[in-house]
């Protein structure tokens, strides 16, 4: 067989053009290798090795027909140029099912052809052999394999084997030392071209609002060029099954859902020890309990602590709202419970992100020499370890309640467990329907209880020694595991410990300036400032020291060096003050002050009580004796009636005239004078007036005047 062959031989053959010229161009585009071609006229002759696999199989077909035995022809002598080495094969693991199905199935027709060379039979007799036991259907349970080995669409059997197709994979077979790449059929099928309306319609399918294939077709009918034949409902969803998930889907979703149909990496923890990270995610639970407040329903935040080895919750908060004081008290339960982490890995909200976790010297994290690590904002599949925790624990707690609001719970179920809980609310009940707050975290740590110690998937498995059976370590135990190993491992030093010993170490803290032993933190319910005091930060006046407050403990602050975390007192709420006056001299004045108050208001009841009996009428009684030297006996008659006269009660307005009413009234009593009850009841009220003893001290001290004068 000829080694090399020039355009004009090529030309018309499979694989190449029709016309010399164009197989030229086409050798020269593909740079396939060449020698000068010997005799008259010169020319190019193009290797066999560098020609298209199907014009390989036409020549090789072609040699063989005329030479049977598998003899290669002698070649006249040339100089050969190098030629390019051909790509190495790809991988059989790399192909795609149907080329590896198609290789296996030549393999085991060409077996058979191989056997029978082996028993002394010649290649051609033994070919024609197994295509007429292959016509006539007698291959048994090999007869299925020729549909495959054809690499040709069909599978009813029909299709049967050509000898000079099983020939050429025979050549193919033998020249590569009988490989099974070499019946690897060609790279790839010729793909289907696209639709003419293909891009249209994917241009109307991509959008986020996700609409129907059949909105689609119809806002597609509007748009659509006139030359564009418009595709049928069938023809739109048969396309669409044929692109991948990943790009019909493209467009349609965005984000994190899109990320959900993409690969991912997983991240391994084999390495790991219990304590090397702890992680955190805040979680809404996803059903209504009773306020701890008010009782009215509410849905709390609950933030648990994950250790990342071990999957176990070594920590967890509840709070009314998402904030840093819950991420605090969830991080102090860990670390006081278990030991603080080397690494808290957690978003970038702001309860992780704050002052009271991250500030240098003074954050919780820097005190307890914890490194944080933040995730991409807006990736959720970065925190894969407590989104499926969530999963696992608060929902399904969420789940077991009657005012559960998820998705999965029945649509009127929910609607008659919100309006029982609202009607009690305005009826001032309290809803049966609601669980109370003690009652609800009791149930959120015993549904975490239960998490650590049941089978986790992400764990490794043990052969149970009473089941026999392969079961997943439970958090708890892959916790103490885990313990055990890096005590082995690791220095003492380096050990997960619980971190408890400082009775200020998980209280926000705060830089403070000391003044003259007073420090000022936050404000009382009133608005004024907090004043803590303590005698030892007498020296400290001016210098920035850190503060450590208890939230739920105002009486009292830690304050400590900034430099080197020593304590240097413990400061009291104002510790060093006294009342202004004391407050039972305060009281005893306060009194004094009401009783003559209470004596003022009596004494002005008094003359309210007076003015309202109007003026007295007085009655004016004749002396007999008067009368008789007034007029003459005879003219004297005795009067029928004797009319008295009284002086009319009557007190003064202004302060003076009353002292002096009173002085008139004193000096009758003191000459033996008969007075008036209510003149009596006037000089004794008045003289325990302020007025009175003012007036009368104004009176003493003018008398040595009116003396002299």
């Amino acid at each position: 067989m000829k080694s090399h062959y020039t355009a004009q031989e090529l030309a018309g053959l499979p694989g190449v053009p029709s016309a010399k010229k164009n197989v030229i161009a086409k050798a020269d585009r593909e740079r396939w290798p060449w020698r000068k071609r010997a005799g008259r006229g010169g020319g190019k002759e193009y290797a066999l090795e560098s020609l298209p696999a199907e014009t390989q199989a036409h020549l090789q077909d072609q040699h063989l027909e005329t030479i049977v035995a598998s003899v290669p022809a002698v070649q006249e002598p040339a100089q050969v140029p190098a030629l390019v080495a051909k790509p190495a094969p790809t991988p059989m693991e790399t192909l795609p099912d149907w080329q590896r199905n198609c290789a296996d199935a030549r393999l085991m027709l060409l077996c058979i052809v191989r056997a029978g060379v082996g028993t002394g039979c010649r290649v051609k007799p033994a070919i024609n052999k197994l295509v007429a036991k292959a016509t006539a259907g007698e291959l048994g349970h090999l007869q299925s394999l020729i549909p495959q080995a054809n690499a040709r669409a069909g599978k009813s059997g029909s299709r049967t084997l050509s000898a000079r197709t099983v020939l050429r994979w025979w050549a193919e077979w033998k020249k590569s030392g009988f490989k099974v790449s070499a019946l690897v059929p060609d790279s790839e099928r010729q793909p289907r071209p696209e639709p003419a309306w293909a891009e249209a319609f994917m241009t109307a399918w991509k959008k986020p609002q996700k609409p129907h294939l059949t909105d689609v077709l119809t806002d597609l009918a509007k748009e659509i060029p006139a030359h564009v034949p418009m595709p049928s409902y069938d023809q739109a969803r048969r396309y669409l099954a044929s692109i991948g998930a990943l790009e019909r889907n493209r467009g349609r979703m965005t984000g994190n859902e899109l990320a959900s149909l993409k690969s991912y990496r997983r991240r391994l923890t084999a390495h790991m020890f219990p304590g090397d990270a702890y992680t955190a995610a805040g979680h809404t639970f996803d059903a209504e309990v009773a306020h701890p407040f008010h009782g009215r329903p509410f849905r709390p935040e609950i933030t648990p602590v994950i250790d990342i080895a071990s999957r176990m919750v070594v920590g967890w908060s509840c709070d009314l709202a998402e904030s840093g004081l819950a991420v605090l008290d969830a991080l102090r339960a860990a670390c006081e419970m278990f030991g603080p982490p080397v690494i808290f890995y957690t978003d970038n909200g702001s309860g992780y992100k704050n002052q009271m976790m991250t500030a240098p010297g003074t954050g919780i994290l820097a005190r307890l020499d914890i490194t944080p690590e933040y995730s991409r904002p807006r990736n959720p599949q970065a925190h894969g370890v407590s989104e499926r925790a969530h999963q696992t624990i608060l929902i399904k707690a969420a789940r077991e309640l009657c005012t559960y609001i998820g998705a999965t719970m029945d649509g009127d179920a929910k609607r008659i467990a919100f309006k029982e809980t609202r009607k009690a609310i305005k009826a001032g009940e309290a809803s049966p329907l609601l669980i109370e707050w003690d009652d609800f975290v009791e149930h959120v740590n015993q549904a975490i209880m239960e998490y650590n110690n049941r089978p986790h998937r992400g764990l490794p498995a043990y052969r149970d020694p009473v089941t026999r059976k392969r079961v997943h370590y439970t958090p708890a135990q892959y916790w103490q595991i885990g313990i055990k190993q890096m005590m082995r491992e690791l220095p003492q030093e380096q050990w997960t410990q619980p971190a408890n010993e400082l009775p200020d170490l998980y209280h926000p803290a705060l830089e403070r300036t000391v003044n003259r032993g007073w420090i000022r933190l936050g404000k009382q319910a009133n608005g004024l400032d907090k004043m803590y005091h303590a005698s030892e930060l007498a020296n400290w006046t001016g210098e920035r020291v850190m503060v450590a407050f208890s939230p739920s403990d105002p009486s009292k602050v830690w304050v400590r060096d900034l430099t080197h975390g020593r304590l240097i007192a413990v400061a009291k709420l104002n510790g060093n003050a006294d009342p202004y006056f004391a407050p039972s001299y305060i009281e005893e004045k306060r009194e004094k002050r009401g009783m003559g108050r209470l004596k003022r208001l009596e004494l002005q009841a008094e003359e309210a009580r007076l003015e309202m009996q109007g003026p007295q009428s007085v009655v004016i009684e004749h002396s007999p004796t008067v009368l008789a030297k007034a007029a003459p006996l005879e003219l004297v008659q005795k009067p029928a009636e004797v009319m008295e006269i009284k002086p009319v009660f009557s007190i003064p307005n202004t302060q003076g005239g009353k002292y002096q009413y009173w002085c008139r009234i004193d000096d009758r009593i003191n000459a033996g004078e008969e007075v008036s009850e209510d003149e009596r009841r006037f000089h004794g009220a008045f003289q325990k007036t302020a007025a009175w003893e003012s007036e009368r001290m104004f009176d003493q001290s003018s008398e040595p005047l009116r003396a002299e004068l």
